[in-house]
């Protein structure tokens, strides 16, 4: 079929592939320089083919017949390297054991055609009948051939499987990557779509994002393909391995085999077994038989480019630079005090203060309650940030209410005896902050369960937290415990 195939594609003239195909009147093809030579060598100008004369003025180009040679030989190149692939498996499992005319005793120079079955190993008939193998049992070569190949089924039946599993990983593993490179592009339009309302004052902003985001696909595109990378090795060893087993079980040469079988074989066999389903003596197994898995040993590297604030807030950050052009004014009724008598909310709904009560009955003198916006957020994403200014005392976060009595909150929290601290659920670690920050801001992604706080002074990251279940959060602020009065400055909700 290859070779009908590349003859359709053959200038008659030259018996070469098609160089700038041109037809005459006649429908005859052939190469612009073999009947341009053709016809400069002929005083009548005769078509190679038919005979029938033309003219210079008959020659028309064949574009569609050049295309087509092109993918042709594209195509015959492909062909051409699976042979070679199959060809080099091939081979690499006929050179796993000798060739029969080699396989001669070395003590009688006899063909060996018995296999002693106490020594295992290959015997000739006179080695039979000598005193070194008296009392042995003997079976024909292709007796005793037959059980061990029988051997080689299990493994080979897995190898191909394996090879199956790896092939469509690898597969998917290249999806994903395209997935990846597509999303780049479209965060990379969103980007310059974002940066064109502001275009010629941030430029050098927008450059940076740019760079930030080539990073990011380039390090996700270099981990991608070093994990197809190993998944495509994984299934050459195992394509390899298959080769071998294969080549060995469908030979005809039960000496060779048997060869092979007992100088590398039954080891060959072993170590694709997992350790502990090994046999501890050579006998052959009839139970089911455990190998190592090379899919289990690879994972798929997921398509999870993201930007996080950079990429749902980009403009906020770009205008971050500008703030003397910009005058944020947050939603009026932020927040509610809860109907907690320690609280007060600003009329606006943006600023909550601590009252001037000492604690609850006068018991709690650290009591620090908590205000909540009135809207819950359960999807998208969403950004605060609050000024805490001074404050010796204070907690910002988000509240998903109490389940089966375990505190579904998030926050960061400044307590004057203690320092800095995040607490998640149940779980309070304290934090390091080399720069006290005097406004927080909060984002919130609900699509991926996800809670980072800022230092919005350089935007700094000071936290990331995640929880494990999309649950609707309110936006929590304390402004602390009392102290006396050395605490009574508010929180404030500066932009939402």
């Amino acid at each position: 079929m290859v070779s009908r195939l590349s003859k359709q594609i053959q200038c008659s003239v030259c018996v070469g592939d098609f160089t700038d195909p041109v037809s005459l009147l006649c429908d005859h093809t052939f190469c612009r320089q073999c009947i341009s030579n053709h016809s400069q060598s002929c005083h009548l100008k005769l078509c190679p083919e038919c005979r029938r004369p033309y003219t210079m003025w008959d020659l028309r180009s064949n574009r569609v017949l050049r295309n087509m040679v092109t993918a042709v030989r594209e195509h015959l190149s492909e062909q051409q390297a699976l042979r070679d692939v199959n060809v080099a498996a091939c081979g690499a499992g006929a050179r796993v054991f000798e060739e029969p005319e080699k396989l001669v005793c070395s003590d009688h120079q006899e063909r060996l055609k018995l296999f002693c079955e106490t020594d295992q190993k290959l015997v000739c008939l006179i080695c039979r009948d000598g005193e070194r193998h008296q009392g042995h049992t003997f079976k024909p070569v292709e007796e005793a051939a037959e059980p061990r190949k029988n051997l080689l089924l299990e493994p080979l039946s897995f190898l191909s499987k394996e090879s199956e599993e790896l092939q469509a990983l690898m597969k998917k593993q290249t999806n994903e990557i395209s997935k990846m490179e597509e999303r780049s592009r479209q965060l990379s339009a969103q980007i310059s779509a974002q940066f064109e309302e502001m275009h010629q004052f941030l430029r050098k902003k927008e450059e940076e994002v740019k760079k930030t985001l080539a990073k990011e696909e380039k390090d996700m595109i270099e981990k991608m393909k070093r994990n197809r990378a190993e998944i495509e090795e994984k299934l050459n060893d195992g394509r390899e391995q298959e080769g071998i087993l294969r080549s060995v079980f469908e030979t005809d040469q039960p000496d060779g085999f048997l060869q092979w079988w007992t100088e590398k074989g039954l080891d060959f066999v072993e170590e694709m077994k997992e350790k502990e389903s090994c046999c501890e003596n050579n006998d052959i197994a009839s139970q089911t038989t455990k190998f190592k898995s090379a899919v289990k040993s690879v994972n798929l590297t997921p398509n999870s480019l993201f930007l996080g604030l950079h990429e749902t807030h980009l403009q906020f950050i770009a205008w971050k630079e500008m703030l003397s052009f910009i005058k944020p004014v947050p939603d009026h009724n932020v927040i509610h005090d809860c109907h907690d008598p320690y609280l007060r909310v600003s009329s606006d709904g943006r600023s909550v203060i601590r009252t001037s009560k000492k604690g609850i009955f006068l018991h709690h003198k650290d009591y620090r309650p908590l205000a909540r916006t009135h809207k819950t957020f359960q999807s998208g994403q969403h950004y605060w940030e609050v000024d805490v200014g001074a404050k010796i005392d204070w907690s910002v976060g988000f509240d998903g209410g109490s389940i089966s009595n375990l505190n579904k909150d998030i926050g960061l929290h400044l307590k004057h005896n203690q320092g800095y601290c995040i607490k998640e659920y149940e779980t309070v670690t304290e934090i390091d902050l080399t720069v006290k920050p005097r406004r927080i801001g909060l984002y919130l992604d609900c699509d991926r369960c996800q809670v980072c706080f800022y230092n919005t002074d350089d935007m700094t990251l000071l936290r990331t937290s995640t929880y494990p279940s999309s649950i609707p959060y309110s936006l929590s602020l304390s402004p602390g415990a009392y102290l006396g009065g050395k605490n009574a400055d508010p929180l404030t909700v500066t932009w939402n």
